[in-house]
């Protein structure tokens, strides 16, 4: 499959694409240029899985992707001119001269294309970053695809990744990482990933200065009411807590701090309903709403599974009695276990280091990244779909072979165990 792929990825992309409705959001007086919407976003999509992500090799990819889109419209052109000489042939004692059914396609969709990069350097700075945005909002859409469920909720796995930057004025002036310095700007990417069909269903891109837990806040709102959302200690935080209430969602959160709480109902040995208290309100707190002074959790406990001595705690927001504590710790310790996050999606598709030096195109480079990673996700699961496919072989990361040494932790050491990595191998270390 990775070299079917591999082999014809144009093509395979192209069936993902959103042509109509790219098409549909152009304006009335728009040229019809060579470098049109489609061509370019179809363009930067294939560029964003290829190894080589030259302007030189993209050019050589618009090419393929002009030569396609030309075969297209002319093969559609002929089937319609035929069509419609066949329904003239239909009509008998059709008066005026004899219609020639020549093709009227314009010359721009079949000229040859120059090698030179300006032209499509251009066009990428041209496109409208909403148009960007709403390829890779089409490229979420897994409706067709069989949704797995936890006690019929869709579950969610988020994080942050820092993401480096080149060292433009522009990007220096906002993305800094400290007053004065002389490190490259970076950017904090904040993603929300679908468990199961592995799809990134929204994203947020910040600052150094900002924390995760203001951006994950904001893409909170994207999930459907029931959706369960898993992760680590650093969002155990009433803020967060109370968002998910309100959203209607459930969010489960290792206990690593010490937390205040009272017991209102215990459970069963280990599992207790718990109320704690606000007692501040964040910096990054944005709402326009309140944050409640008090809210119910469900406390779990249970003992760590590598030396089965060491107490490990679970926070949760689901108080539903029905879901056992063995089945809520099961669930949330499994999630390393063969989910891929926006850690690796960042490393897989090879924006460690983005190339861009404004932030309009930073922001672009990103999210078409991301796009044609949902693109091929979608790809792959539609084709697994019906076959005996082992979820513990992860085929994404086969497609990716060339940057699998590249999975890097917060310390610079570098893994060879495709998870976020508690205990993934060491091959090398600062």
């Amino acid at each position: 499959m990775q070299k079917l792929m591999q082999k014809d990825l144009l093509q395979q992309i192209s069936t993902e694409f959103p042509f109509r409705l790219i098409e549909s959001m152009a304006r009335d007086n728009e040229r019809d240029r060579v470098y049109n919407n489609s061509n370019t976003l179809l363009t930067m999509l294939v560029s964003a899985v290829r190894e080589d992500k030259s302007l030189k090799e993209s050019v050589n990819v618009f090419k393929e992707v002009f030569e396609s889109r030309g075969a297209y419209m002319k093969e559609k052109e002929k089937s319609e001119l035929e069509q419609e000489r066949v329904t003239d042939a239909a009509i008998k004692n059709k008066s005026g001269r004899p219609k020639l059914y020549q093709s009227h396609l314009a010359k721009s969709k079949t000229k040859v294309i120059s090698d030179n990069t300006a032209a499509y350097t251009k066009a990428r700075q041209r496109l409208d970053y909403d148009l960007v945005k709403t390829v890779f909002d089409y490229s979420k859409d897994f409706s067709s695809i069989k949704q797995p469920l936890w006690y019929d909720m869709k579950t969610y796995n988020t994080d942050g990744t820092y993401i480096q930057m080149q060292d433009s004025g522009e990007l220096r002036e906002k993305y800094h990482v400290k007053e004065g310095d002389n490190t490259y700007p970076q950017a904090l990417l904040q993603g929300i990933v679908q468990q199961g069909t592995g799809q990134i269903i929204c994203f947020e891109i910040g600052t150094r200065h900002q924390s995760e837990l203001e951006l994950v806040s904001k893409l909170m709102y994207h999930l459907a009411k029931n959706s369960l959302l898993l992760a680590d200690d650093l969002y155990n935080c009433y803020a967060i807590f109370a968002i998910m209430q309100r959203q209607g969602c459930h969010i489960i959160v290792p206990g690593k701090r010490v937390r205040n709480y009272k017991v209102i109902e215990k459970i069963t040995e280990g599992d207790e309903i718990v109320e704690i208290s606000l007692h501040s309100q964040p910096d990054w707190w944005n709402q326009e709403w309140k944050l409640p002074n008090k809210i119910l959790l469900r406390r779990i406990s249970h003992l760590s599974p590598h030396d089965g001595k060491t107490e490990w705690i679970l926070y949760t927001t689901l108080l539903d009695k029905r879901i056992v504590k063995e089945d809520i710790i099961i669930k949330y310790r499994s999630r390393w276990d063969i989910e891929i996050t926006i850690r690796e999606i960042k490393t897989l598709m090879d924006i460690n280091i983005v190339r861009s030096k404004s932030e309009d195109m930073v922001f672009k480079e990103v999210t078409i990244a991301l796009a044609a990673y949902n693109m091929l996700r979608k790809i792959i699961a539609q084709s697994v779909e019906k076959t005996d496919f082992s979820p513990q072989e992860n085929i994404i990361q086969k497609f990716f072979e060339v940057n699998k040494a590249l999975l890097i932790d917060k310390k610079g050491r570098i893994y060879n165990h495709w998870s976020p990595g508690r205990y993934g191998q060491i091959v090398n270390a600062n």
